[in-house]
């Protein structure tokens, strides 16, 4: 994501969000993102040629987030009724999809970003994010969840006053991340995260 882009969605958010948390989570995990994608060139190896090249992976060239996720579904998974803020407002944030509760006190956040190629998606680094995200957000307790995309990483998120859970998904060439809070359970969140990568 270029700098110009993030800065877009931290000013877009801020007129939209009640919540300062999810502003600054939002602003926070586009940049990481599209900081940790870039990677250097690979390093050389001795391969033997293959007679047959592999097949070329599918390439997701346009992701919704908004579409990932219905208000019914993430109503469900934050245990309350939730609305589009987005489409509350008349701002749509590229990458992202903002619903709230009408009291500000559940948040379900969805934001995927496609990438050139599954490498570039695969070099974005969960441990890195969370890390970073850490200080402000007391990211913790990271574990991979089996069964959901390509890879999954779901952490605690216990910062910004109600605990929550943030769920990292790699998908040929998008990432995604689902984070609710506060989180009603971690089987919740992971049977959203289900349902959006079969939208991919």
């Amino acid at each position: 994501m270029s700098p110009a882009g993030a800065a877009h969605i931290r000013s877009a958010l801020a007129g939209t969000v009640r919540a300062g948390g999810t502003i600054a989570l939002v602003a926070m995990v586009g940049l990481l993102v599209g900081a940790c994608g870039s990677s250097g060139s690979p390093t050389a190896s001795s391969v033997s040629p293959s007679p047959t090249p592999p097949p070329a992976a599918k390439l997701i060239t346009n992701v919704d987030a908004c579409s990932l996720v219905t208000v019914a579904e993430a109503s469900g998974a934050a245990g309350t009724a939730v609305s589009n803020m987005g489409a509350a407002s008349g701002v749509q944030i590229p990458g992202a999809c903002i619903y709230g509760s009408s009291d500000g006190k559940s948040t379900v956040l969805v934001f995927a970003q496609s990438y050139p190629d599954a490498s570039a998606a695969d070099a974005v680094s969960p441990d890195q994010i969370a890390a970073a995200m850490n200080s402000g957000y007391g990211v913790s307790n990271a574990k991979a969840v089996s069964g959901i995309g390509d890879k999954a990483i779901e952490s605690t998120l216990t910062g910004g006053g109600a605990g929550g859970i943030i769920i990292f998904v790699f998908k040929s060439n998008v990432v995604m991340m689902i984070s609710v809070t506060p989180a009603i359970s971690s089987s919740a969140i992971e049977q959203l995260a289900k349902t959006a990568v079969s939208r991919l």
